[in-house]
């Protein structure tokens, strides 16, 4: 069976209008995830890697826009920039400090795997994660920096270096609409051939400049310890967000009874009478999420949830938090 499944109501039967609703992605649906990205919040740089003029305040050494501060002078400091009233003041060498408005680049690593077409209330993981990464696109353009993309899935990846163009951003939205389609006609795939988290993260280390605001979209069901030495890598040098795609399903199982369960093409029926079953799935889903909550704020990244039947409109804020609590 495939792993993308959708609750079906037993009292009705499974329809074309259900199965295509939040289930295939469209290429308007991330098109009109720009009217709410202007209620989307970043977070403030916290590092300084860049060297493009742009719209984030970091701090260099060297001449720039603004003076910020003066400090004892070091072999190497640029003549010019010695502080003349505070060296005669002080009587030691000092020189001026500038900060500049630079530009960070803004990076969406989207997994559109098969365990993300799951979906029991609104839509799939993947649609959801889709119309996330599209409001970031559609923000980050809209205070003029530039957007990269890295997209997986079961069947292949694509790389998108970070760009500001509205050519640009086309093609990465037509991108992960027509990856997500494709995943679910094509249906199971060979797993030993797919491609994983992990190596997109390891790829990830080497196309992400540091200096980039990234975040990392996905149910990380497949987050392993190979999957987190890259991932503590990349964050070396990068501000990351872990968001963390989810279905109410999967938090918990509903109560004792028999539940008819589709991927559009087949039906099963799912039993969830036995309590101690329950209580053991429960217990696995929140242990994950607190273990991806632990490693982020150990290393000073963040970490974030999103179900799929939550409005976006009111999840828009990823600027000074550690984590969300998840309904």
């Amino acid at each position: 069976m495939n792993q993308h499944w959708r609750k079906s109501n037993p009292n009705k039967p499974f329809t074309d209008v259900e199965h295509h609703q939040g289930i295939e992605l469209s290429l308007l649906e991330l098109l009109e995830c720009k009217k709410i990205a202007d209620g989307l919040k970043l977070p403030a740089l916290q590092k300084v890697k860049t060297h493009l003029l742009g719209g984030f305040i970091s701090y260099y050494k060297g001449r720039g826009m603004d003076f910020d501060e003066a400090r004892p002078y070091q072999q190497g400091d640029d003549i010019r920039s010695i502080d003349w009233r505070v060296t005669a003041r002080t009587g030691e060498a000092h020189t001026k400090i500038f900060r500049e408005e630079r530009e960070r680049p803004v990076f969406v690593i989207l997994d559109q795997s098969q365990n993300m077409m799951f979906g029991s209330k609104v839509q799939f993981k993947s649609v959801q994660a889709a119309k996330l990464s599209a409001t970031i696109m559609w923000k980050t353009l809209s205070d003029g920096n530039r957007f990269g993309a890295l997209l997986f899935n079961n069947l292949s990846h694509q790389e998108f270096k970070p760009a500001s163009s509205r050519k640009n951003t086309l093609r990465i939205l037509n991108q992960i609409v027509q990856a997500h389609n494709l995943q679910l006609k094509k249906g199971a795939v060979n797993l030993a051939q797919s491609e994983h988290l992990t190596a997109t993260l390891q790829r990830a280390r080497h196309l992400i400049k540091p200096g980039s605001l990234v975040f990392i979209i996905s149910d990380f069901i497949n987050f392993d310890e190979n999957s987190e030495h890259h991932l503590l890598r990349l964050a070396q040098h990068n501000d990351i967000n872990l968001v963390s795609v989810f279905d109410v399903l999967e938090q918990s199982l509903p109560g004792s009874g028999l539940y008819p369960i589709t991927n559009g093409m087949e039906t099963e029926v799912l039993d969830t009478g036995l309590a101690p079953v329950r209580e053991q799935y429960q217990q696995l889903f929140a242990t994950r999420m607190e273990q991806l909550k632990v490693l982020a704020v150990k290393h000073r990244m963040k970490f974030h949830t999103l179900a799929t039947h939550e409005n976006l409109t009111q999840k828009l804020s990823f600027a000074d938090t550690t984590g969300s609590r998840h309904e």
